[in-house]
């Protein structure tokens, strides 16, 4: 059975010029750097799924966006992981 997790991250087009930063406050050690949106997302996807297969069942409870703080410029988007796709 599918093992998917939902978990918000911080876009930051203001990071760097002509780049995408994303954040994922709930996944520490999660920063990536994408030309846009979808290539940081799937960088962050990646990285995210990565860190919490060595996790396994201490996984972390994810933030609701209200949580969280933006700063001018940034906002609040998902990251969607099947954690089956880093096993």
């Amino acid at each position: 059975m599918a093992q998917r997790l939902v978990y918000p991250a911080i876009f930051d087009p203001t990071a760097i010029l002509n780049h995408v930063q994303i954040t994922m406050p709930d996944v520490p050690g999660v920063k990536v750097l994408g030309t846009s949106n979808e290539d940081a997302a799937n960088k962050a996807a990646t990285a995210a799924g990565k860190l919490l297969i060595k996790l396994k069942d201490e996984l972390p409870v994810p933030s609701t966006p209200n949580e969280l703080e933006v700063k001018p410029g940034q906002s609040v988007s998902f990251i969607v992981l099947d954690l089956d796709d880093f096993k």
